[in-house]
């Protein structure tokens, strides 16, 4: 593999995700400014209210964090398994969302009975950001773990004098290529 052109894709994955990082930390946050209001300032609390609340409270509080993770040289895209977890759970929050207050049905749920149906629509909205977001995050993630691991485990193929394997044909140091079963077999 070529490391100035893995280098390029590193770059470029490591920004996406910052990217990436930086917008759901942001639909989190005004999701969760929006929903607390609802919740401190009306009684009709719904379960779908209360269930988009602690999602974009525990991702405010992740993400945090996360947003940032990509400018650590030594991040390899370890938080996969978190966001394709958080991509289903923010996939609930927006059927939710849209259950409550598409069409006509905005001033009838969550809280019922407030006609704020355009601070409802914009949790609908950035639902959608949010959920959009954290799939591209669990795309992105993938490649870079995946990406990782092929030069970690296989490199470019072609096994070079600090890796190269004991060939007792051909000694120490000689390039071997690698089977795909890991059986190094002499180049030349």
């Amino acid at each position: 593999m070529n490391t100035a052109r893995n280098t390029g894709g590193q770059l470029v994955h490591r920004s996406l995700l910052g990217i990436n990082n930086f917008i759901i930390l942001s639909s989190s946050a005004i999701i969760t400014g929006i929903l607390s209001y609802f919740i401190h300032r009306y009684r009709g609390r719904g379960t779908h209210l209360i269930y988009q609340e602690v999602i974009a409270v525990i991702t405010l509080f992740l993400y945090l964090f996360a947003v940032f993770l990509p400018i650590l040289k030594s991040y390899r895209g370890y938080l996969l398994p978190l966001n394709l977890a958080l991509s289903y759970l923010w996939l609930t929050s927006l059927i939710f969302s849209s259950q409550d207050y598409s069409g006509r049905r905005c001033y009838y749920n969550s809280p019922p009975l407030v006609n704020h149906c355009g601070l409802k629509h914009t949790v609908q909205a950035f639902n959608i950001i949010g959920f959009t977001m954290l799939f591209l995050n669990t795309i992105i993630e993938a490649l870079m773990w995946a990406s990782h691991r092929g030069t970690k485990l296989f490199g470019n193929g072609v096994a070079t004098e600090k890796n190269a394997p004991l060939n007792s044909t051909t000694g120490a140091g000689v390039p071997t290529t690698i089977d795909g079963n890991g059986v190094g077999r002499s180049a030349v």
